[in-house]
């Protein structure tokens, strides 16, 4: 959630930047250079009207019409001639033109509050003047122009005023072709930049999702593993591989602690060689060298409680990599209860072995006599069947008569 909140806000933040690229170079960057143009405008119109007014402040005492200098006069058409004046004009102190570019407005007066406010004080004061729009004169003019009014001052007494129009059309057509360009190439810039933003934040949307799914499965799996680990029937050892720590339990499960009678805490910390009896300590170096080398091993050793007592155990162990790391995994098995059963079967198949070792038994061919019914032994001798019988087996006899017997031997003993 955080994450995608934070995707928006960048392509906000980058959709206002591309907005405001193309407004600024309209709003801001357009209108300073059009005020450098204004500026470097004035200070010629100003560097003009400066040599023209010592022109004027050496030859003459006052301005007139019918007085004005010859040389003056040659350098205003030399100035209309190498600059781009378009009209000029000399007031003298009450507003009366005394000299103008157009013959037809000598003699006009300019009543104007603006023009009253420069004779007061004595400033200049420069208006650009866009194409047919009005001047301060309330003329319309065929041309962008900066509108300049100069004081000409003498022994700081003013003794006129220059009125200049200076043609700004050539760099006015100019700055606006430069900012049509401009303001094209930030708008293509824009919309490439924009879709590179929307482009880069699908993608990393898309990435955060399989980053958040990866997580959800790996989170998935980490509790998995961790309620199989927790809850498994036999111990799981996760020790230390490498170093001095080697043989450190690093994590026990609670299978673990139980079969040992420690808590998870306590084992925690401790060394695997804590737990086994003194025999199975001396074997421990080795087998954690075979693990090591990538071996899995398998076998029977005995541990001891925390009560001292001693039990037998099944240990299968290997080893594990993680996060760069080498540690040894391992599973313990009490088989106390499968050793008392081996041990159970085992003195079960003993007796039975002794059993059948005790019992005797007759076997094979048995050589009697047809009319005495003794029986040849195996030295040749001849016995009695009795007394063979009960060599040969834990048989015993006791000796009757049987009807047939009795009848024929004692005739009528039977009623």
């Amino acid at each position: 959630m955080g994450q995608s909140s934070l995707l928006k806000n960048v392509l906000l933040i980058a959709i206002g930047a591309i907005i405001l690229f193309p407004l600024y170079a309209i709003f801001i960057e357009y209108p300073a250079f059009e005020k450098v143009i204004t500026e470097n405008t004035s200070r010629e119109a100003v560097r003009i009207a400066t040599i023209l007014s010592s022109v004027l402040i050496d030859e003459a005492v006052e301005l007139r019409a019918d007085r004005l200098p010859k040389a003056f006069l040659r350098h205003i058409q030399q100035l209309q001639t190498d600059t781009r004046i378009i009209k000029l004009k000399i007031f003298n102190p009450s507003g009366t033109i005394v000299y103008s570019t157009n013959p037809g407005e000598i003699g006009r007066i300019n009543e104007e509050d603006y023009f009253h406010r420069i004779v007061s004080t004595g400033d200049s004061k420069v208006q650009e003047i866009p194409k047919n729009t009005m001047t301060l004169e309330n003329q319309m003019l065929p041309a962008d122009v900066v509108e300049t009014y100069v004081p000409i001052m003498k022994d700081g007494k003013m003794i006129g005023i220059f009125e200049i129009y200076y043609d700004i059309s050539t760099e006015k057509n100019e700055l606006r072709s430069l900012a049509r360009r401009t303001t094209g190439v930030l708008v293509f810039l824009a919309a490439v930049l924009l879709m590179v933003v929307i482009l880069t934040i699908r993608k990393a949307g898309a990435l955060a999702k399989e980053q958040k799914r990866m997580a959800d499965v790996l989170s998935e799996s980490e509790n998995r593993y961790r309620t199989l680990f927790e809850h498994a029937g036999d111990a799981i050892f996760i020790l230390e591989g490498e170093g001095e720590k080697a043989g450190r339990i690093v994590k026990a499960n609670k299978a673990a602690a139980a079969m040992h009678g420690y808590t998870v805490a306590e084992l925690t910390g401790m060394k695997i060689t804590d737990l086994d009896t003194i025999i199975a300590a001396k074997s421990a170096p080795d087998m954690m060298r075979r693990i090591l080398i990538g071996e899995w091993i398998k076998t029977e050793l005995h541990h001891r409680r925390k009560d001292g007592t001693e039990f037998p155990v099944e240990v299968s162990a290997g080893l594990l990599e993680f996060g760069g790391h080498r540690f040894i995994l391992a599973f313990d098995r009490d088989i106390t209860e499968r050793r008392q059963i081996e041990e159970g079967r085992e003195k079960l198949i003993r007796e039975l072995r002794e059993a059948l070792e005790s019992i005797k038994t007759l076997k094979g061919l048995l050589p009697i006599c047809a009319s005495c019914k003794k029986i040849r032994d195996d030295t040749g001798y001849w016995n009695q069947i009795e007394s063979y019988v009960a060599t040969h087996s834990e048989a015993e006899f006791s000796h009757s008569l049987c009807p047939a017997c009795a009848e024929r031997l004692y005739p009528g003993f039977n009623k």
